[in-house]
């Protein structure tokens, strides 16, 4: 069994001292790989710079910094790699920046250049990036290789039930969907696992969410095979 995994957050710069990114450390990707590949997985990793680092043997790395380097990134792998899942986890800007005016003078953004701070005022305009999750598929069967199984994740912050549902249905390209939520992780880091809108598994920490995922993908190609 082969899978790729995301995560980490992206960067999206405003010049070349400054970025836009979350709170995203990786940990949990991390962890879902580590436990993969020690169950024999062969596991592929796309990590944000600065994320943790998963290790041990089944495990290889690569690194995205933008919201455009882990699509790139994410095309090359798909197109080349038949994996039999996706777990797409990287905290993705749904935002980056198109503008900057500074006292008086309009800049492109990007790392090529460093803003002076003597303006008053800088106005940022930001466009909306697309949804790297719903193109994950047809990147996968543009290179030829069969549909994998795809598990997309959503954060939440005080959100009702109704909110929650809404948020993961909305996640229709996602075969799983795994919910958390920032208010209910200041006293317990759950995960809730999702198919087709109903609520499958609550799992008390990311090492039981990857015996959840690890199970799913097994069945999936249990599936196939028979």
């Amino acid at each position: 069994m082969k899978v790729l995994l995301t995560f980490g957050g992206t960067r999206e710069y405003i010049d070349a001292a400054r970025f836009i990114t979350n709170m995203s450390t990786g940990r949990t990707g991390r962890i879902l790989a580590e436990r993969f590949a020690a169950r024999g997985f062969k596991t592929v990793c796309l990590c944000a710079l600065g994320a943790e680092r998963p290790a041990g043997a089944n495990i290889s790395l690569a690194e995205f910094v933008t919201f455009r380097d882990l699509d790139l990134e994410l095309r090359r792998l798909l197109k080349t790699g038949g994996f039999d899942a996706v777990v797409h986890l990287a905290a993705v800007s749904d935002y980056s920046p198109a503008s900057i005016e500074a006292g008086g003078k309009r800049y492109t953004p990007g790392r090529t250049v460093k803003l002076d701070s003597k303006a008053p005022e800088l106005t940022l305009v930001l466009k909306k990036n697309f949804k790297i999750i719903d193109r994950i598929k047809k990147y996968a069967a543009a290179g030829g290789h069969p549909e994998p199984l795809l598990i997309g994740f959503k954060l939440t912050s005080g959100a009702s039930a109704r909110a929650v549902l809404d948020k993961v249905l909305a996640l229709s390209s996602a075969d799983l969907v795994v919910h958390n939520d920032l208010a209910e992780m200041k006293k317990k880091h759950l995960f809730h696992l999702y198919r087709e809108g109903k609520r499958l598994a609550d799992c008390g920490g990311p090492e039981e969410l990857a015996d959840k995922l690890f199970a799913e993908i097994e069945n999936k190609a249990e599936v196939i095979c028979s």
